[in-house]
């Protein structure tokens, strides 16, 4: 930049050696669109449906989480069986817990041990996981049932 003198008022002016023309942005105008503007009666009718399935949505949205609670308070009851099996020393505590898996399941339910465990039975510290899963799914379904009978007693 240059300074410049002006003999007159002692003050010090600056210029600026950028372009002094500027330009003014316009807006483009586009041709007038083909479609109107949504009726007000469209608009109702969208926002109803969409109330509507909201509403049929919902029941369904509750009831799969009930079930899911439900499955949840089963297993957490399930473990808490094996955890006292486990910890019980008249059941399987005086055991070493890796090598109690026969008696723990014997504990937890005697039937589903039988029906699982009784052709080939586990030896100490033997872990079979499909037999495993085979008698959590039996027990579990007995401790369902003794809930339900339970329920309507």
């Amino acid at each position: 930049s240059r300074q410049q003198f002006s003999s007159n008022s002692h003050k010090t002016e600056f210029l600026c050696w950028a372009p002094t023309t500027t330009k003014r942005m316009v807006t483009p105008k586009f041709p007038p669109s083909s479609q109107s503007p949504p009726q007000p009666f469209a608009l109702l009718l969208v926002k109803i449906l969409l109330i509507l399935l909201i509403l049929l949505l919902l029941p369904q949205f509750v009831e799969s989480r009930a079930k899911g609670q439900k499955k949840r308070r089963l297993e957490k009851h399930f473990y808490n069986v094996i955890r006292a099996c486990e910890i019980d020393k008249d059941h399987c505590g005086h055991l070493v817990l890796e090598e109690s898996m026969a008696c723990v399941t014997r504990c937890v339910s005697q039937s589903c041990h039988d029906e699982i465990y009784a052709e080939n039975p586990l030896e100490d510290g033997e872990v079979d996981d499909h037999r495993n899963r085979l008698f959590e799914r039996c027990a579990k379904r007995e401790i369902r049932l003794a809930a339900q009978k339970a329920k309507k007693a």
